[in-house]
C-alpha cells in the first residue's frame, strides 16, 4: 500500500506541472458552457439536461481519464523513470494502481462539480426540472470516469507505443457505434453510463440488458485485470511484451 501511495504522490505532482492538467479544466468547462448556451436557447428543461448530460458524458467523464492514464506505461519507458521505479522493491501493479489513485477520485470530483452547477443553470431557465435527474446523472459520471478509467490503463498497457491514440480513437468512433448497436452495446462503458443516468427523452434499444452498474463492474474488472497482468510481463525499455 506504501508503494501504491508513493507512485500516487509522484502521479500528483507531474499532473500539477504538466499539459494535461489544463486539457481537464477545459473539459470541465464544458457542461456549464453547454449549460449556459441551452437556458438561452432551448425552452424545454428536458432537452437541456439532457443535451448537458449527454455531451459531459462523452466528453469529461470519457476523454478525461483517458488523457491522464492511457500513457500509464509510456511515461515510464519514454523517461527512463522505470529504473527508479524497479531498483526499489516496488510492485509492478502499483504503478496501475497508484496513478489510478491520483487520478480517479479527482476526476470524479470534476464530474460532480460540473454537473451540480450545470444543474443550477438548468433550473434556472424556463420550464421545471426533476430534482432526481441531478443524482442519477452524478452516479452516471462516477461509474463512467472509473469505467473510463480502467479502460485508459488496460489501453495503455496494450498498447503503450502508441496508447493515446488508440484509446482516443476507441472513444471518439468505437463507443459511438457500440452504444447504438444492441447486440454489442453492452461492450460499451458509454452505453451504460448512459443509462444509468436515465436522461428524459433520451431511450436506447436494447439487445439483452444487463443491470448497467454491474456491467460496468464487469467491464472495468476485466480492463483492470488487463491492465495488471501486462505491466507484470511488460519489458520496459523496450515497451515490447
Amino acid at each position: 500500500m506504501s508503494s501504491i501511495a508513493t507512485i500516487a504522490g509522484l502521479t500528483w505532482k507531474r499532473m500539477l506541472r504538466g499539459r494535461t492538467l489544463w486539457v481537464s479544466l477545459l473539459l470541465l468547462l464544458v457542461p456549464i458552457l453547454v449549460a449556459l448556451l441551452a437556458v438561452a436557447r432551448v425552452e424545454d428543461p428536458r432537452e437541456r439536461w439532457a443535451a448537458v448530460c449527454m455531451l459531459t458524458l462523452r466528453s469529461l467523464v470519457m476523454l478525461a481519464p483517458i488523457v491522464h492514464l492511457a500513457t500509464v506505461v509510456s511515461e515510464e519507458n519514454d523517461g527512463k523513470t522505470y529504473t527508479y521505479l524497479w531498483s526499489r522493491p516496488v510492485p509492478r501493479h502499483a504503478l496501475v494502481l497508484g496513478k489510478m489513485l491520483a487520478v480517479v477520485p479527482v476526476l470524479m470530483v470534476a464530474a460532480v462539480v460540473a454537473l451540480t452547477i450545470a444543474f443550477a443553470i438548468i433550473s434556472a431557465g424556463p420550464g421545471e426540472t426533476d430534482p432526481s435527474w441531478l443524482p442519477r446523472a452524478l452516479g452516471a459520471s462516477a461509474a463512467g470516469v472509473v469505467g473510463a478509467s480502467c479502460f485508459a490503463v488496460g489501453v495503455g498497457a496494450l498498447v503503450p507505443r502508441h496508447p493515446l491514440v488508440v484509446a482516443l480513437g476507441w472513444v471518439l468512433v468505437a463507443e459511438q457505434v457500440l452504444s447504438a448497436v444492441p447486440a454489442i452495446q453492452n461492450l460499451s462503458t458509454l452505453f451504460h453510463a448512459i443509462v444509468i443516468a436515465d436522461m428524459p427523452g433520451v431511450r436506447f434499444r436494447f439487445g439483452e440488458p444487463i443491470p448497467p452498474y454491474l456491467a460496468m463492474a464487469v467491464l472495468s474488472a476485466v480492463w483492470l485485470g488487463i491492465a495488471l497482468w501486462r505491466v507484470r510481463r511488460l519489458e520496459f525499455g523496450s515497451a515490447e511484451g
